[in-house]
C-alpha cells in the first residue's frame, strides 16, 4: 500500500470539488483531488451550463428558492451561499469561461428565466456544461495540486474521532493508497444511478459522498427529497432519461396531452419540476400513457407568438433540443409537433449535514456541491446547481486554506487493517452475485416504490426488496488485485448505492405529508399546521436510524 501526505484531500472534480481545490491551493498547502473519473467528467460536464445570478436582489432570490424548497431550505445556508456570490461569476470569466451575450444590449449577458425564478436572472454558458467544466480543469491543472484520477474514494480514516485521512482504490492499477491528511472535503456528487435507467446523471453518480460521509460519522438531511426532471427522453431505449429540460423547456404556450390528446396540464413554464413531474406520474398511475410510457408535450403553439420563437431560440443554443432531434427526429426539434416524455431522475436535495462554513459533524470532514444537504429544501430551482457549486466551493476552499496541522503518522499495519476491514465489507471472492445485476434491481426498486409517487406500503416493500438485495450483495466475487478492475469497481459502487438507498427509504418513510419532491399519496398535503421538521439519517452499531431537526425556517 503506497502511504502518502496532504495537508488537504478534495473527493470529486465536479464544479464544486475542482473549485474548493482550486481555491484552497492558493496557500503553501499541499492539496490533493480524487477523481473517480478521469479529470472533470462528472455531471458538470454533461450540465446545461446555466447559472444564476442574484438577479435584482438577494431577498428575490432568497424568497424564491425557500418558496420553491417549500420551507424546507437551511437559511442559514442561504444566506452565507447568497452573501458570498458576489464576483464568482466575473471569477470563472477571468479563467476563461464564456457567458452568451444579448446582442440587442451592450456589454450585457444574456439572462433567462428557468423554472422557480420570478425574473430572468439566469446566464447562459456557450458550450453548456462542458466549457465550465473545461474551464475549471485547465485551472486546476495550473496549479500544484496532486491529482489522482480514476481512483475511488473507499473510506474516511479516523484516529480519536478525528479524519486523520482516506483509503483510496486505483481500480486502473488495482492498488490501494491511503493520503493521509486532517482535512477531507467530500464532493463527489448526487446518486443518479440509484434510479437507473430513470436519470439524466453520468454513470459516477453512486451516492458515495453520502456513504462515505455516513460511515464516519456524519449526518444525512431530507434524503427523501429527490427531484425529477419532468421533460426526459422515453425512447429509444438507449436513450432513455436524457433530459429535455425543465419545465420552462415547454415553452410559454406548451401542454401536456394525455394520450387521448386530451390537455392534462398547461401554464408549464410557471410551474415548478416537482408540481409537473408529479402530474405525469399520476396521469401514467390512472392508465392513460403514451406507447413508449409517458405523456405527450405539445410545444407547437409557440410558433405562433414571439416570446414562444424566442423560448425556443434559448433552449436551442442551450442545446436541450439536440437529443430530441436525435431521437424524435426534426420536426419536433423545431418545436412543430408533439413528443413523448416522462420524468428522469435529476438531482437530490438532500445530503450531507453542515454547517455555513461546509463542516460536518465529524472534526476535519467537509462537504460541498450535491453532496451536501440543506440549501434547496424540498425543491430546486433551475440554474442553482452550479452557482452553488462555485459559491459554496469557493467558501469551503477559504475556508480550509491555510489551516493545517502536522498529520499524525499511523502505522502501516493499521491502514492494512483499516483496508481489510473495508475489503470484507464489500465482498468476498467466493461468491456467485452478479455486481451489474444487483445494481439493476436495485434502479429498478428505486424507481417503482421510491420515485415519484410514494406509500407507506411501497416503501415498506421496496426497504424489504432493498434488503434482499443487500444480502445478495455479501456474496460477491471479486478479484482485487488486477488492472482495470471494474470488478472491484462496481462493487465499491454497490456498497455505497445500498447505504444511499436504504438512507432515501427511510426518510422517505419518516416524513408522513407531501412536500416539494416527496410526494405521498397517504399523505397528500403538506402539514402546515404542524412544526415543520428536517429528517436526520445518522449510523449507529451499523444501523441507520432518524431524526427530527426543528427547522431554521421557522
Amino acid at each position: 500500500m503506497e502511504i502518502l501526505n496532504h495537508d488537504l484531500v478534495c473527493i470529486g472534480s465536479g464544479v464544486a470539488g475542482m473549485m474548493a481545490s482550486i481555491v484552497a491551493s492558493n496557500t503553501d498547502a499541499k492539496v490533493c483531488l480524487v477523481s473517480k473519473e478521469p479529470l472533470g467528467w462528472g455531471n458538470t460536464r454533461i450540465s446545461g451550463g446555466i447559472i444564476s445570478t442574484i438577479g435584482s436582489d438577494k431577498h428575490t432570490l432568497s424568497s424564491d428558492m425557500i418558496k420553491s424548497g417549500k420551507n424546507l431550505n437551511q437559511t442559514h445556508l442561504l444566506e452565507k451561499l447568497l452573501d458570498n456570490s458576489v464576483g464568482v461569476h466575473e471569477l470563472i470569466e477571468s479563467w476563461g469561461h464564456l457567458f452568451v451575450s444579448d446582442h440587442n444590449m451592450s456589454d450585457q449577458r444574456k439572462k433567462i428565466k428557468p423554472a422557480g425564478h420570478s425574473e430572468a436572472r439566469t446566464m447562459l454558458s456557450y458550450q453548456r456544461g462542458l466549457l465550465l467544466a473545461n474551464t475549471l480543469r485547465s485551472k486546476l491543472l495550473d496549479t500544484n495540486i496532486h491529482i489522482f484520477e480514476e481512483v475511488i474514494a473507499c473510506k474516511i480514516i479516523l484516529n480519536e474521532n478525528k479524519v486523520h485521512g482516506v483509503l483510496l482504490y486505483d481500480w486502473i492499477k488495482g492498488k490501494w493508497k491511503a493520503l493521509l491528511t486532517q482535512r477531507v472535503i467530500l464532493a463527489s456528487g448526487g446518486g443518479g444511478m440509484l434510479y437507473f435507467p430513470h436519470t439524466d446523471n453520468m454513470r459516477s453518480a453512486t451516492g458515495d459522498g453520502y456513504a462515505i460521509g455516513l460511515n464516519a460519522g456524519a449526518h444525512l438531511i431530507d434524503m427523501e427529497q429527490i427531484q425529477f426532471m419532468p421533460f426526459g427522453i422515453t425512447y429509444p431505449k438507449g436513450m432513455l432519461g436524457i433530459e429535455l429540460g425543465d419545465t420552462s423547456a415547454a415553452g410559454p404556450y406548451g401542454v401536456l396531452r394525455n394520450n387521448k390528446g386530451e390537455i392534462i396540464c398547461s401554464d408549464l413554464s410557471n410551474k415548478t419540476r416537482e408540481e409537473v413531474s408529479k402530474t405525469i406520474a399520476l396521469e401514467i398511475m390512472k392508465g392513460h400513457p403514451t406507447p413508449n410510457g409517458g405523456v405527450w408535450l405539445d410545444p407547437t403553439a409557440n410558433r405562433n407568438y414571439q416570446d414562444g420563437e424566442e423560448s425556443w431560440e434559448n433552449w436551442k443554443t442551450i442545446g436541450s433540443l439536440d437529443p430530441l432531434k436525435l431521437a424524435n427526429g426534426t420536426k419536433a426539434y423545431q418545436w412543430k409537433e408533439c413528443f413523448e416524455v416522462l420524468p428522469t431522475q435529476h438531482y437530490i436535495m438532500g445530503g450531507l449535514l453542515i454547517d455555513n462554513k461546509g463542516n460536518t459533524s465529524v472534526d476535519g470532514l467537509m462537504a460541498v456541491g450535491e453532496t451536501a444537504g440543506g440549501i434547496h429544501g424540498a425543491g430546486r430551482m433551475g440554474s442553482m446547481s452550479l452557482f452553488d457549486g462555485l459559491v459554496f466551493g469557493k467558501i469551503v476552499g477559504n475556508e480550509v486554506a491555510g489551516k493545517y496541522e502536522s498529520i499524525k503518522k499511523l502505522s502501516k499495519d493499521y491502514l492494512e487493517e483499516e483496508k481489510d476491514n473495508f475489503i470484507n465489507h464489500v465482498a468476498n471472492q467466493h461468491g456467485e452475485q452478479n455486481t451489474i445485476k444487483l445494481k439493476r434491481e436495485l434502479g429498478h426498486v428505486m424507481w417503482k416504490y421510491a420515485g415519484i409517487i410514494r406509500s407507506q406500503e411501497m416503501l415498506v416493500d421496496g426497504m424489504d426488496l432493498l434488503t434482499k438485495i443487500e444480502k445478495k450483495s455479501h456474496f460477491l466475487s471479486v478479484n482485487w488485485n488486477k488492472s482495470i478492475n471494474y470488478q472491484a469497481l462496481e462493487a465499491i459502487e454497490l456498497r455505497f448505492m445500498i447505504q444511499t438507498a436504504k438512507s432515501i427509504l427511510l426518510s422517505a418513510l419518516e416524513r408522513k405529508e407531501s412536500r416539494g419532491s416527496h410526494y405521498r399519496e397517504d399523505y397528500p398535503a403538506m402539514k402546515d399546521s404542524e412544526p415543520l421538521k428536517n429528517i436526520v439519517i445518522h449510523l449507529k452499531n451499523g444501523n441507520l436510524f432518524t431524526l427530527l431537526k426543528g427547522n431554521s425556517n421557522e
